[in-house]
């Protein structure tokens, strides 16, 4: 009978299409085991939106990052702008083109917080578990939860001998992936762990001017870890990783009204050479103490990186606007907490945290106008940035009676920001004689406090252990921010916080003799003073203001099936109605046509949010089958799907990439004892031509239905082997 629930769950979510869940972190039985709040549970019992991958699910399927780990997440999206990447969890995000906001998704990498875009970065190497929350986490998480977190657990070391060899060759591009790791007992108490990887992504834009493929991109990751566990009762964890990654080009391409991406840009290096070099050295010390039956958890963060950025953001010649960009970033964190044993009728986490952050921002934009006497402009502009954050959390939860749990959580966060804007406008060929102008600016410096409570309540309800009905309230919030953007002013300098509120209704179920799982969770967020930029394209530079409140409401929904031994069915889906419910001095829409004068705001009430498709979700099959003793076939199928996404604020249908279905495939053979493996990964099998990104350019020199595009990668074949030993 509950066979048969389960095959009619999946049926009923399947018609659109549907997606992958592979096992995630397991204990005995197949059970997944999460750490979302902050201890390790069973997936089940946890009354949260969460979407769990595994290392194993990202190496199948070649997925190395952000941007393609989207297509498994449903409700997320990753949107590489000009600048910066945009993590987006049910419609809410933050822009990447701003290097003062920190995220409305927060980063949590071995425990170890990261709220900048360009953290977001780094690709991934030996990870054990992803596990994305959907949702305001103010409580436990902290602050920059106020749409979600990602946690990444990277793999531990252990006391067994062994490692692996792994690389990857893209036939079409050329493209080559190379990851080595080892692991080794140092005696009965230490064991390390080396991982590192060699990556040469070629592009799949061809630039005619300059004869070469762009975007290409160098990268080396190095990782070494340690696990000490002097006594039953201790154990230390550390960590130290860097990678350096340089690219060459870009991957805008500048597509004239009427016309969609070929693929072909013309684009040379006449200001500056399109290029983004950075360097990220991420460090991690966790101290794990049990006091009797409580956990004593330390986590010391270290995070740094710098990088240099151009880019010419017409994507076209002769460069009218080109963007260099450079930044420096450094942070420590320390967090302290206490967990009590969780098979009890009273259970409880308590801690602290401190954090203390700078980066350091230096911005030059060319403008070339194309008319006579084409007089030549240079913005330069410089922002400083120091952070001092301290937190202190705890959450507390009490069964009423077998089945039903009250719980309840707060957060109290105290930030501290000093940020100085400087800079000056250059002007060349200045007429009546060619001559320059320099005209300073007046420097900007601000500095605020704040106190933010994060509250939050969950009552759920567990008849039997295979199944977990909840309600939940929970506040996030992202803390105030500088604006650094070039047409700042004193009144504009400094943004409010942004705060969330969210109600959550769900239901979990697991069915053991299929191994199945299921989770439906529907939502309702209000958003007040909602950190936004957006675009003026008189000026090409940005408005930032507070919109006074936007909504999210939706639904999500995963389930997974083994009925036979060797075959996994997967499926899941969100709904999503994202918009705001007041913004009174928001950016004029594409249609408003006073949207030519500088400046121009209107009331953007009612209006959806960017970047917030109303269906996202995906469907797999995956088949694992020995064939012999020695030897095992195997095969996977992958569909994701997304309705229409607008990725501006202008409201403009040329910047909406319509809705898609695209799909990959892998088929493979290995040894029975998964020694080795060798496989054909085909991703985009059916060619489907989709854009990550749609932006208005600049208007000198270009029409004003002329847009610039990121085309994704079309179709590839690519051959996977693995070693293990």
């Amino acid at each position: 009978m509950r066979t048969m629930i389960m095959a009619a769950l999946l049926a009923g979510v399947a018609s659109p299409a549907i997606a992958q869940t592979a096992t995630a972190s397991e204990a005995e039985g197949g059970e997944i085991i999460v750490t979302a709040q902050k201890r390790a549970e069973r997936l089940v019992d946890v009354p949260l939106s969460i979407v769990v991958r595994t290392g194993e699910e990202l190496k199948n399927g070649g997925i190395n990052d952000f941007n393609q780990i989207m297509s498994r997440v449903p409700n997320l999206v990753v949107v590489d702008t000009p600048a910066n990447k945009s993590i987006t969890i049910r419609g809410i995000g933050t822009s990447g083109n701003s290097f003062s906001f920190e995220q409305s998704v927060a980063l949590f990498v071995d425990g170890v917080y990261g709220g900048r875009n360009r953290q977001y970065n780094q690709p991934f190497l030996d990870v054990e578990q992803i596990e994305v929350l959907r949702g305001p986490q103010g409580a436990l998480f902290g602050r920059n939860t106020s749409a979600g977190a990602i946690a990444i657990r990277s793999t531990r070391p252990t006391q067994t001998l062994g490692g692996e060899v792994s690389a990857e060759y893209e036939t079409v591009r050329g493209s080559t992936n190379v990851t080595g790791i080892i692991n080794a007992p140092v005696s009965d108490k230490l064991a390390v762990r080396l991982a590192g990887r060699y990556a040469l992504n070629n592009g799949w834009l061809d630039n005619t001017t300059l004869d070469r493929k762009e975007p290409v991109a160098d990268q080396y990751l190095l990782r070494g870890s340690l696990l000490f566990t002097p006594s039953d009762t201790v154990t230390l964890f550390a960590k130290l990783e860097y990678t350096k990654q340089d690219i060459t080009g870009s991957a805008f391409e500048f597509v004239p009204a009427g016309t969609r991406p070929d693929y072909l840009k013309d684009t040379d290096d006449a200001f500056s050479p399109e290029r983004d070099n950075s360097d990220n050295w991420n460090g991690a010390v966790q101290l794990d103490v049990e006091l009797g039956t409580h956990t004593l958890t330390a986590i010391t963060g270290y995070s740094y990186y710098g990088y240099e950025q151009a880019f010419n953001i017409q994507a076209r010649r002769p460069a009218r606007l080109v963007v260099d960009n450079s930044e420096r970033f450094s942070q420590w964190s320390q967090e302290v907490r206490l967990v009590s044993p969780s098979d009890t009728a009273f259970d409880y986490i308590v801690g602290a945290y401190a954090e203390w952050g700078r980066s350091r921002v230096r911005r030059q934009s060319t403008i070339d106008t194309p008319a006579p006497p084409g007089i030549n402009t240079i913005t330069f502009r410089t922002f400083d940035q120091d952070t001092d954050v301290l937190a202190a959390f705890a959450q507390a939860g009490y069964k009423l009676t077998d089945t039903l749990k009250l719980s309840g959580g707060l957060r109290w966060t105290n930030i501290r920001k000093r940020g100085l804007v400087t800079g000056f406008t250059r002007l060349f060929n200045v007429p009546p004689a060619p001559a320059s102008l320099t005209i300073p600016r007046a420097d900007l410096e601000g500095r605020f406090t704040e106190n933010a409570w994060a509250p939050s309540a969950t009552l759920s309800w567990s008849p039997n252990r295979d199944l977990n009905l909840f309600l939940r309230y929970a506040r996030g919030d992202k803390g105030g921010a500088f604006s650094e953007f070039q047409n700042v002013t004193a009144d504009t300098f400094i943004l409010a916080p942004e705060k969330s509120d969210v109600f959550e209704a769900g239901l979990k179920a697991q069915f053991p003799e299929v191994n199945g799982f299921f989770s439906l969770v529907a939502f309702t967020t209000d958003y007040s003073d909602l950190q936004k930029s957006a675009l003026d394209i008189n000026t090409a530079s940005f408005i930032t203001s507070n919109a006074a409140g936007a909504r999210t409401r939706g639904v999500e929904l995963e389930a997974s099936v083994s009925p036979v031994e060797g075959l996994r069915l997967s499926a899941a889906a969100a709904y999503l109605d994202a918009f705001y419910t007041s913004w009174p001095n928001g950016p004029c829409r594409f249609d408003n046509p006073a949207r030519l004068v500088p400046g121009c705001t209107q009331s953007r009430q009612g209006d959806r949010l960017q970047s917030s498709p109303t269906w996202t979700g995906n469907l797999a099959i995956d088949y694992d089958r020995p064939v012999s003793d020695s030897l095992r076939v195997f095969g996977s199928g992958f569909l994701n799907f997304q309705s229409d996404i607008n990725y501006q604020e202008s409201g403009s249908p040329l910047e909406v990439q319509t809705g898609f279905a695209r799909t990959d495939v892998r088929l493979g053979v290995g040894s029975a004892d998964r020694k080795w493996e060798l496989a054909l990964l085909v991703r985009n099998l059916f060619d489907v031509r989709t854009s990550s990104l749609i932006f208005e350019v600049f208007p000198v020199g270009v029409g004003p239905n002329d847009r610039a595009h990121v085309p994704d990668p079309r179709r590839s074949f690519t051959l996977q082997g693995r070693v293990a030993f």
